[in-house]
């Protein structure tokens, strides 16, 4: 049984098809990333999982239980927890605190956290490399930082599911391997990993599938070197003839430098 199955999964805008037909499944322990130019369905499908959104049409399936009209608490409670585009802090509140809360929610709320809820906080601030800086104001963090902190507040829900949407946008290549490897150790603990990555920086690093959309469909579904040499892959990111399609599929494998 598939952790997570997609079932011809669509969301319409008024006239605007944002996805359409969705097939897909995604197993325990794979790390899968979800790739596509801008305006593809990406976030919109992370949306839809995470019950954000409502489908308008079409079936998601976890663990075998269907969660398609499921609300986002409900979701969180079944192990599927998510990062946004946008690092979200409590921005006022310590980088501690804010692990704590995700603690806090994880199960049946509890107003005060318990001792375990500041030692595990504690242990997810070592994991991503913010143990030196617990007192200090999240809002205050560099981007790198608060990308971190959303993870260790998402890692805080024990999901049995994360989704990671855009983590490296805006990182350096050696924050981006930095990320890579993080997300590695993030595997080690038992989560599966569902990664939105417009530019492929850390998709084609860390993913044993990619998933490619293209104006709401799948286009592409398969090991990373064979979804970046997929045409139609290549014309959604690039718009280019054929005699040039080799050279880009190079280009998109070494790291999206085609970009």
């Amino acid at each position: 049984m598939s952790l997570l199955r997609l079932e011809a999964l669509s969301k319409k805008f008024g006239e605007h098809w944002a996805l359409k037909g969705i097939e897909f499944a995604l197993e325990e322990g794979e790390i899968v990333g979800l790739v596509g130019p801008n305006g593809a369905g990406k976030t919109t499908l992370f949306n839809l999982i995470t019950g954000r959104y409502k489908p308008s049409s079409g079936k998601i399936w976890f663990e075998g239980k269907d969660i398609t009209s499921c609300r986002p608490h409900e979701i969180r409670h079944f192990g599927i927890s998510r990062t946004f585009q946008s690092s979200r802090p409590f921005a006022k509140m310590s980088v501690l605190e804010n692990v704590v809360v995700g603690r806090i929610f994880r199960g049946e709320f509890h107003l005060f956290p318990h001792p375990t809820d500041i030692k595990t906080a504690l242990q997810l601030l070592e994991l991503v490399g913010l143990a030196h800086k617990p007192g200090a104001v999240a809002g205050e963090l560099t981007l790198s930082e608060q990308r971190r902190l959303d993870l260790a507040r998402a890692l805080a829900t024990e999901p049995r599911l994360l989704l990671l949407d855009e983590v490296v946008a805006g990182f350096s290549p050696l924050a981006v391997k930095q990320a890579a490897d993080l997300v590695q150790r993030v595997r080690e603990r038992g989560v599966t990993l569902f990664i939105v990555d417009h530019f492929l920086r850390l998709s084609l690093r860390v993913s044993d599938r990619l998933l490619a959309l293209d104006h709401g469909e799948k286009i592409a579904e398969g090991k990373p070197q064979e979804v970046m040499r997929n045409r139609e892959v290549i014309r959604a990111y690039l718009g280019v003839r054929h005699d040039d399609e080799e050279q880009s599929a190079e280009g998109m494998e070494h790291g999206g430098q085609a970009f």
